[in-house]
């Protein structure tokens, strides 16, 4: 199964978020050729016609613009690739993916988001990083490499911070959401 964003809910509210997920693509003019809840609380994959990192441009421009089209949509996540969940396949395509966009003096993170799946987050990020020449840095890197693992589904993308649509962030940086005081 092919999917090229993953949308992240509150738990019980997957219908809604994809009905809003729809009408915001609409609004854009963007076909999604597939969306489905997972049976993982609160995650649906979506597959749109859309190059996922201008989606989320998009989506954090409709924010800035009219807040309240987001209410259930929490987090979007650009997905470069889809494979099995298979430890040799994730290592020689996040070593591709890497390649292409890694520069010898970027400092990169691994993160593994895993649901349902025996595959160990410490076996990944250890294939994973002995391949890699590159410091590593959890604070504050240049590229950060994410494995998202939904059972025997898994999307990687190398991507910066700036790249994942996060409702909630967004809506404080624009003063929708104040801070509490507490």
């Amino acid at each position: 199964m092919n999917f090229n964003l993953m949308v992240t809910t509150y738990r019980h509210r997957e219908y809604d978020a994809v009905d809003e997920l729809n009408v915001i693509l609409q609004r854009f003019s963007i076909d999604a050729q597939m969306i489905e809840i997972q049976n993982v609380s609160g995650i649906i994959l979506a597959l749109a016609n859309f190059n996922p990192f201008e989606l989320i441009t998009k989506f954090k421009g409709l924010l800035i613009e009219e807040p309240w089209q987001f209410r259930y949509i929490l987090r979007v996540i650009p997905i470069e690739r889809t494979l099995s969940t298979d430890l040799k396949k994730i290592e020689k395509e996040v070593e591709t993916l890497s390649m292409e966009k890694i520069r010898i003096n970027d400092s990169f993170r691994i993160s593994v988001e895993k649901r349902h799946t025996s595959t160990r987050s410490k076996d990944i990020i250890s294939s994973i990083a002995n391949k890699l020449q590159n410091k590593v840095s959890l604070e504050n890197p240049d590229w950060i490499i994410l494995i998202e693992i939904v059972g025997n589904k898994t999307g990687i993308s190398v991507l910066r911070e700036r790249d994942i649509f996060n409702s909630i962030m967004e809506k404080r940086k624009t003063g929708y959401i104040l801070e509490s005081s507490g």
